[in-house]
């Protein structure tokens, strides 16, 4: 029967504890017991009924099933644990592993299992035997052999070495990489430097310095302790351990003294000048150095006319058309010349030729020179022709008529030096310059006088003057009907608008409106622009006035508003006017017209109703009989 056991519990395993610090301590397994649950599948049989050929068709069979039990199973594990190792045994507090001594140490502590370190002067196993310096053995009759301040065991005469020896007697020091008490330290000194065997100070070898060697000697410097001075110059540098010279660029030599041969440049010498026409080149850069009369990078290049020397940086001084040599500056003279720059006539003045013979035909006046040789004529500045009779062309100047004139808007050029003498209303060099605001004429030295914004002509300081402005000086503005420029516009504004002179817009007058102020304002506004408006009683006004906003009141009524009705007997506008009407009679408020009271009647209310009738105007007739009925007739 099969079965299978499934764990449910979940074994976290145990990692080491590392409570204990220092040497001595052992790591090793340790066995540990565990409960767990485990589930295990158990076999039962079951009946089940099945269809068969029987009566009844009914038969039993058998199965295997299985179900779950569950139990708690111990297991075994291993876990590491730190431990002290033999012969060692956990301080008090837990943290470390010391040593264990089966016996006591008398004066010494417990250095290793079982093993004393003695105090001074004390020796043995236990450290309990005890002799004078010097001595050690039983009776302490036998002599230390121990060298250099070492002290001996007083049982076995064993030496115990002071700090920085080592050996049987404490005769050796320590080895050259360590130092120190029983030589248990190792130097630092690098760069195969030797440490002191007691301190373990570096001694550094040639070529370093610092406290542990670590660095080269500073620049300058070499040799043992780098006290020994560099000798190399022109900037060369020396080998730290030897003091060996690196030359720089340019130098050789044991001590960097002597330059490159003449051909070579370059660092160690070694690069060949790449120089013509007998041109050296600098010992460092290699840069061509010509010899005189040549220039360029490679010296290919012969001096430009003119010139000559080392680099080409002197001047030839030689005249009359004289060949100048490029390396010396020697004249060679051109016929009809002499002397050593070439500026003596071979012929006296007004002759020429080879024999002297031929009479100049210059014109002496504007004539420079005759020449000597050939009697072509040198003329004089701005002078022209054959025979220098003839000034220079229009707009050229100079020796020979061969430069242009460069004079603007129409200035005259001097045939001598091109100076130019500038037009009325212009300055400047070339009389490019149109004279200053406000100034104008000859060499811009009169000052305008032109008023109102105007500008000025910089040739004859005629004023221009601005829009709204006329006269010589533009001192008078367009008079009322008229504006703009030279007042040449008609003004169009109507109702005593004034006219801007200068584009002919019109400011209205109070109680207008409109572009050209034909529109008076609109009922209910006045003033200026028609901003403001009327405060009058509507139902008892007209209006107001549109200048002034003074209301203007309907009939029988009066008042800043219009808010008072006239009294009894006056009439008319503001109630000026006093009513005429007799006999107790009113009058229209409006007109003045008498209403006249009952029985009379006239334009003053002045004459009774005429006999027969009665009442208001005299409409009504008064009764009378005629014949039993009553007549009415007028």
């Amino acid at each position: 029967m099969a079965s299978s056991i499934h764990l449910f519990a979940v074994i976290t395993a145990l990692g080491v504890v590392y409570a204990l610090e220092g040497p001595n301590i052992c790591i090793v397994q340790e066995t540990y017991t565990v409960t767990v649950n485990t589930s295990e599948q158990k076999p039962y049989s079951i009946r089940e009924n099945t269809w068969c050929f029987s009566f009844p068709p009914r038969c039993s069979k058998y199965k295997v099933v299985f179900k779950t039990v569950y139990k708690e199973q111990k297991i075994t594990k291993q876990r590491p644990v730190e431990e002290c190792c033999k012969g060692y045994t956990e301080t008090t507090n837990g943290d470390r592993c010391i040593p264990i001594c089966s016996k006591d140490c008398v004066h010494g502590t417990c250095f290793a299992p079982d093993v004393c370190k003695c105090e001074s002067g004390y020796g043995g196993p236990l450290c309990d035997y005890k002799c004078p310096p010097g001595k050690w053995g039983k009776s302490c009759e036998l002599d230390c052999m121990c060298q250099n301040g070492a002290s001996c065991d007083p049982f076995d005469g064993k030496c115990l070495c002071t700090r920085g020896w080592d050996g049987k007697y404490c005769q050796l020091k320590c080895p050259s990489n360590r130092y120190g008490q029983d030589c248990g330290e190792e130097c630092r000194c690098k760069n195969g430097g030797s440490c002191h065997h007691i301190s373990g100070e570096c001694h550094c070898a040639p070529g370093y310095t610092g406290p542990l060697c670590d660095d080269l000697c500073p620049p300058g410097k070499h040799g043992d302790e780098c006290k020994s001075e560099c000798k190399c110059q022109n900037g060369g540098s020396c080998n730290p351990t030897t003091g060996q010279c690196y030359c720089t660029s340019g130098w050789i030599g044991s001590v960097c003294a002597n330059r490159c041969p003449e051909g070579f440049w370059g660092k160690n010498c070694s690069k060949e000048c790449d120089c013509y026409n007998e041109g050296g080149c600098h010992h460092i850069t290699g840069e061509c150095e010509c010899k005189p009369g040549y220039y360029g990078t490679k010296c290919l290049k012969i001096c430009p006319v003119g010139t000559f020397g080392l680099n080409c940086t002197n001047n030839c001084t030689c005249e009359n058309d004289a060949v100048c040599s490029t390396i010396d500056g020697t004249c060679t003279c051109s016929p009809g010349w002499m002397g050593k720059e070439c500026n003596i006539r071979a012929c006296q003045d007004n002759l020429w030729g080879p024999k002297c013979s031929k009479v100049c035909e210059c014109d002496a006046e504007n004539t420079e020179m005759c020449h000597p040789w050939t009697g072509k004529c040198i003329c004089k500045t701005g002078w022209d022709g054959e025979t220098c009779s003839r000034p220079c062309p229009l707009y050229m100047y100079g020796k020979g008529c061969q430069t242009r004139c460069n004079c603007k808007n129409n200035a005259q050029c001097s045939p001598i030096n091109g100076t130019c003498t500038c037009a009325a209303g212009y300055r400047g060099e070339d009389c490019n310059e149109v004279c200053p605001v406000n100034t104008y004429g000859e060499n811009c030295a009169q000052k305008c006088v032109c008023k109102n914004g105007a500008t000025c002509s910089p040739e004859n300081g005629r004023c221009n003057c601005t829009a709204g402005w006329v006269g010589v000086s533009c001192d008078r503005p367009c008079d009322d009907t008229s504006y703009g420029k030279d007042c040449e516009g008609k003004c169009k504004c109507f109702n005593s608008a004034a006219c801007n002179p200068q584009n002919g817009t019109c400011t209205c007058a109070a109680g207008f409106t409109g572009e050209l102020c034909q529109d008076r304002c609109e009922n209910g506004f006045f003033g200026l622009g028609c901003a403001q408006v009327c405060d009058c009683q509507k139902e008892n006004s007209l209006g107001c006035d549109s200048a002034t906003g003074r209301c203007l009141c309907q009939p029988e009524w009066r008042g800043i508003r219009c808010e008072t009705k006239c009294p009894e007997g006056l009439y008319g506008n503001d109630c000026h006017s006093h009513c005429e009407c007799m006999n107790n009679s009113s009058c229209d408020p409006e007109t003045g017209i008498c209403i006249c009271a009952r029985g009379w009647e006239g334009p003053d209310c002045s004459l009774p109703c005429k006999e027969g009738w009665y009442g208001v105007r005299c409409k009504e007739q008064c009764p009378e009989k005629t014949q039993g009925k009553n007549k009415k007739s007028r």
